[in-house]
């Protein structure tokens, strides 16, 4: 027994000491994920997860295998790894330590510790000017960021980002969105079926009826701003125990911490960490995901990887979501549903998040698939064993959980490119029923291609189409849940925002993107998007077009949709180009921007068709189909415009 312990000890450490100091992971927002992704495409290296981040010994290690087919590439593109290569190998220079910057290392080679911390500054200015005047924004975000990171022994290492935030980012109310009424409400319910009080009194269902504020954030591209600050901001005139609040529409301070503490055994072949920071999972493309995209925000997670063989892994992760500390969003939403405490928004949102997925790498094809669950805070013992199939499980625990399936196919031809499909399962109900017509069905799915540019610096040009189906990533709020005798609401959603796809329910997308890197120390691209969104808000607002949305469980099974031809939609036409370039002075500078110019305006359908009068969104469109006319509006309500709008900003690295 003593031999098979040490034995085994020993080939936990050979694990361990492979990747000392290498272990830590670099955010998904780094220009490093497209430079491997069109390596990858390129035929340089072997296929990527479709999980990030990647560890630094993961980049590395891909890094090595891609100059290892210098022979394929050209000398700048050789000179361009060469110079991550250097980045990315350990170094043991020392650093000069001062305010700024320092490095620490112990001279204990059995267990070594290492503590290394940078900072950096960055300021962002953004602003928009529009033909209606009214409309006219620019926001800002000065930060001042510190990163602490290092290892403690030869297998376990840690990072810690802290982000300090001078922020004011102007929201403008354009109306608020009708999102349902409250479900297993015994007096709605009633009302709605027609039955009475014994008195034959009726109920007043109008009081009874949810909304939530809507808000443009026009200092940014649409769908395009993400706060660098969490959940707590505090403005400048009330920087109090009291004073958080949700949004910067004031002049104020904001702040982040993110964290992980990550251990890899056997060459990367099982990664296991803890934090929170920001994660992509099963997108075919950076920033595609449909499942957990990057533009989501960050949570508290446990994740695990395994790489059972070359061509087959599985990865786990469970976490706890933040819930949105916006009021000003959700207004008196509590109170409508049997709230006699006057809760705030943090009992209504006590989330926790799990995803399994199975990767399957062959030759040219990726295939994936998986289940995600959100679950109201409690010990579900099934949800936290990686191995579980959650559908499966919730069969035995009672359906008081929001559960969903996606599924990822990549086909890739070295140097040429690559063709994808995606697709996330929310809700079906039946297969007989058309599932796009019906609105019980509620997925998202997307097509994409992406093409490698010949005789360019690691260039590529993609074209992808992404729907996102009526009420898709909602789900309902509900008071049966174990464990909370008060309403929970259960939708696909982190911190007030969407985890899958940036866009909002009853969207759809096509986006065509080029994306060249001319050197290490610069990158540019250019776009155009044209993006398709149900109103949600004012007299022609769509049901199902929002993130808060609630499907009504009164003839669910019979409402129906039809994209573009019942209510108002506005269509944003967006062309964009910006680059970024690093100089490498005494202190590194960076200089980035984008501009973009945005053509804007909605279409909406004749009003006698429109109307809903059987209980606000509990009820079809009369007599529509996807026939049915629609004409530009240019109202007051629904404006037509003409935008541009400037993103600049510069970083200080010490």
């Amino acid at each position: 027994m003593k031999k098979i312990t040490v034995l085994f000890a020993s080939i936990v450490l050979l694990g361990f000491s492979a990747f000392a100091q290498t272990n830590a992971t670099v955010s998904v927002t780094d220009e490093i994920y497209e430079l491997l992704d069109v390596a990858q495409k390129k035929g340089l290296c072997s296929p990527l997860n479709s999980y990030k981040p990647y560890s630094k010994s993961q980049i590395l290690n891909c890094l090595r295998e891609i100059y290892d087919n210098s022979e394929k590439m050209s000398e700048q593109e050789i000179k361009i790894i060469e110079q991550y290569l250097a980045k990315y190998e350990p170094s043991e220079k020392e650093r000069k330590n001062d305010f700024f910057n320092a490095s620490i290392k112990n001279s204990n080679e059995n267990f070594p510790v290492t503590f290394n911390y940078k900072s950096e500054f960055e300021f962002v200015y953004s602003g928009g000017l529009y033909t209606d005047s009214d409309y006219n924004s620019w926001g800002m975000d000065n930060m001042y960021k510190i990163n602490f990171e290092g290892d403690l022994g030869k297998g376990l290492s840690y990072r810690l980002k802290g982000v300090l935030d001078f922020s004011k980012m102007p929201l403008m109310q354009v109306g608020d969105y009708f999102i349902g009424y409250p479900w297993y409400d015994e007096e709605v319910i009633n009302f709605l079926l027609g039955y009475h009080k014994p008195d034959d009194s009726e109920y007043d269902v109008s009081a009874k009826k949810r909304y939530i504020h809507r808000y443009l954030n026009n200092s940014y591209l649409p769908y395009s701003y993400k706060k660098p600050w969490s959940g707590q901001f505090y403005f400048a005139k009330n920087m109090s125990a009291s004073g958080l609040e949700g949004w910067a529409t004031s002049f104020g301070m904001g702040f982040s911490i993110d964290g992980e503490i990550r251990s890899s055994f056997f060459n990367n072949n099982i990664i296991i960490g803890a934090g929170r920071y920001d994660r992509e999972i099963a997108a075919m493309d950076n920033g595609s995901s449909l499942v957990l995209n990057k533009q989501a925000y960050p949570f508290m997670a446990v994740d695990a990887q395994f790489k059972l063989f070359n061509f087959l892994k599985f990865y786990s992760l469970t976490g706890i979501l933040e819930y949105p500390n916006q009021d000003y969003i959700n207004e008196e939403e509590l109170q409508l549903i049997g709230n006699p405490a006057n809760l705030d928004d943090s009992y209504m949102y006590q989330n926790a998040f799990s995803l399994n997925m199975i990767e399957l790498d062959l030759k040219r094809l990726h295939l994936d698939f998986g289940c995600s669950v959100i679950w109201p805070k409690r010990f579900e013992i099934g949800y936290i064993f990686p191995l579980a199939n959650y559908v499966e499980y919730q069969n035995h625990i009672g359906d008081c959980d929001n559960l969903a399936l996606f599924g990822d196919f990549k086909y890739t031809i070295a140097g040429l490119g690559s063709v994808w499909a995606s697709f996330y399962l929310d809700e079906i109900n039946g297969l007989n029923n058309n599932p796009f017509i019906y609105t019980r069905a509620m997925f998202a799915y997307q097509g994409g291609i992406k093409y490698i540019l010949p005789k360019l610096t690691f260039a590529s040009l993609s074209f992808r189409y992404t729907k996102i189906e009526p009420y898709c990533y909602t789900h309902h709020s509900i008071n049966y849940a174990p464990w909370y005798s008060h309403y929970i609401c259960e939708n696909y959603s982190n911190n007030g925002e969407s985890l899958g796809y940036y866009l909002p329910p009853n969207s759809d997308e096509f986006l065509l993107q080029f994306k060249i890197k001319p050197s290490a120390n610069s990158n540019a691209g250019a776009s155009y998007q044209l993006i398709r969104h149900g109103a949600d808000y004012g007299t022609q607002q769509v049901p199902g077009s929002n993130i808060y949305s609630e499907l009504s469980n009164k003839n669910r099974d019979e409402l129906k949709k039809y994209f573009l031809h019942d209510g108002a939609y506005n269509w944003i036409h967006i062309v964009s180009a910006g680059g970024r370039v690093s100089l490498n002075t005494r202190w590194p500078l960076s200089f980035y921007g984008n501009l973009g110019l945005m053509f804007s305006y909605f279409t909406v359908i004749d009003q006698d068709k429109y109307n809903r009068d059987d209980y606000g969104n509990n009820g079809n469109c009369r007599d529509v189909d996807f026939t049915t006319p629609f004409d530009i509006a240019d109202t007051d309500e629904y404006p037509t415009m003409f935008g541009a709008i400037l993103t600049v900003g510069v970083s200080i690295n010490f």
